[in-house]
């Protein structure tokens, strides 16, 4: 397949983005401590406990059933986040709790110093950018809009959730390309995983390794890797 010159740069954002530890040290603990005052106030529409609901049946570390309240649902979730489980209605719960704590400014999201420039060369070449993660849309927004670099939301283009399918199934990544109006081979992809590096690559998109602080060391691989934004090849953005 003929290697086209990246029109579309997409980023994972754990551990691509924003450290890892921010992730897993700030955001979850802020979600599960908010999960029953947040049920109490606002407990899911039917069609989001069945989805809870059915997760629960197929976890036997659980100690369920599940019940229809709001204690019994905030332990369910908090079950959840402690197994780093990608629920969409788990995400859809946090993107929410989490959109009130930076909207009281009680959160602000940390982001590795190289992204703001890095994004500005994107835009500067008349490229796009565009996010692909397991947390919600809402919450990818938050992250890029109340952080402490500013508000980075009008950098980009596009916005993607596990809406579009696993981040480790090669179809995710042909949707993606396919509402971006691009062919898969014009994406260049940032992420510290591994498997979703080779979900990409199967359907032509050149994947990046990212080897930043805090990130899980990865198996044997082929794949070019990053410890900054900086050292991105300077034609790809036709300099």
């Amino acid at each position: 397949m003929k290697q086209e010159t990246p029109n579309v740069f997409l980023f994972d954002i754990e551990g691509t983005t924003t450290p890892i530890e921010f992730v897993h040290k700030v955001l979850f603990p802020y979600s599960d401590s908010k999960f029953l005052s947040f049920f109490r106030e606002q407990f899911p529409e039917e069609k989001r406990f069945e989805e809870f609901k059915t997760a629960s049946e197929k976890e036997t570390e659980f100690d369920g059933p599940l019940e229809k309240t709001p204690e019994s649902l905030s332990r369910f979730c908090s079950y959840l986040v402690s197994k780093d489980r990608k629920l969409g209605a788990l995400k859809e719960t946090q993107g929410k709790i989490w959109k009130r704590g930076y909207e009281s400014g009680e959160l602000k999201s940390t982001i590795f110093s190289d992204v703001p420039s890095f994004l500005g060369k994107i835009r500067n070449s008349g490229k796009s950018a565009a996010v692909y993660s397991s947390g919600s849309v809402e919450a990818q927004v938050l992250i890029f809009r109340y952080c402490e670099a500013g508000d980075l939301t009008p950098y980009f283009r596009s916005y993607f959730d596990t809406e579009v399918g696993g981040k480790r199934e090669p179809e995710s990544y042909l949707r993606i390309a396919d509402r971006l109006g691009v062919s898969p081979n014009e994406i260049v992809f940032f992420t510290d995983i591994k498997e979703e590096a080779e979900a990409a690559i199967s359907v032509g998109i050149r994947p990046f390794l990212m080897e930043r602080p805090g990130n899980v060391p990865q198996g044997p691989h082929s794949f070019p890797t990053l410890r900054t934004f900086d050292d991105v090849p300077p034609d790809f953005l036709g300099t």
